[in-house]
């Protein structure tokens, strides 16, 4: 009887170890193939064409954007990655162009007694430049993985999962972009603080029907803890990259 579970304790453990095995050699692999889909899309990608393809899905995706998630998640063929990697270029250039429009501000109208404490201030705010322009990858990419991680049937890549995430994230690309009118006048600061709040929940609750669609869940009880789980495990990554000086 000792040996017998002896044997079953050996069984389990070798299957686990399977498990472990083929679960890191499915990450390598979905790994080394979004990594050549997101260059070969970027290698045939036509600006102008996947331009007006975007603005022609925005205004499908204004209209009902619950649909338009729904199109992104059924997208078996990545036909939504140009665009995604559009939203995403977007969001990126309007964070450069306030990051950079106020280092210059600063440069050129701060005080500075000594031109070495001149260097150390240009060269300490580019650091931060590229830590805002690195984020929002981290921030889609992290929610993309989390959500990889907890869906049992992989039967959609991870770029369909970081894909539909991006469009879920348009409200919060729209209010980095508005934010932009701060340059102008800083009194304008309140309106576009308030704007940028309202299209963080906008962007959470799209977030909450993208991550269902993904799971494939019906339930919505069941579903509901999943996704607290999901965002919980994010805001923690939030903290930990918050210590790196990089804000999600």
């Amino acid at each position: 009887m000792e040996e017998d579970k002896k044997e079953e304790v050996k069984s389990e453990e070798n299957n686990t170890k399977e498990e472990k095995n083929n679960s890191s050699e499915e990450i390598k692999k979905e790994a080394e193939k979004t990594i050549k889909e997101v260059k070969e899309t970027i290698k045939n990608t036509d600006l102008k064409k996947e331009t007006k393809a975007a603005k022609d899905f925005l205004k499908d995706f204004f209209k009902n954007p619950i649909e338009g998630i729904k199109k992104s998640t059924s997208d078996s063929k990545n036909k939504f990655l140009k665009i995604a990697i559009l939203i995403l270029f977007v969001w990126i250039i309007s964070i450069f162009m306030k990051d950079i429009v106020y280092i210059i501000s600063d440069s050129l109208f701060g005080r500075f007694t000594n031109i070495q404490y001149l260097i150390k201030y240009i060269f300490s705010n580019l650091l931060d430049i590229i830590k805002d322009l690195i984020a929002p990858v981290i921030s889609v990419g992290v929610l993309a993985g989390l959500v990889y991680a907890f869906k049992k049937n992989k039967n959609k890549s991870f770029l369909n999962i970081t894909s539909t995430i991006l469009i879920a994230k348009i409200p919060v690309v729209i209010a980095s972009i508005t934010s932009l009118l701060t340059i102008i006048d800083t009194q304008i600061l309140k309106i576009t603080s308030l704007f940028t709040n309202f299209c963080s929940i906008i962007s959470t609750i799209l977030l909450f029907f993208a991550i269902k669609e993904i799971l494939e869940e019906k339930e919505n009880e069941k579903y509901f803890w999943k996704f607290t789980l999901i965002i919980g495990i994010f805001y923690i990554a939030k903290l930990i990259f918050s210590y790196l000086g990089i804000v999600l």
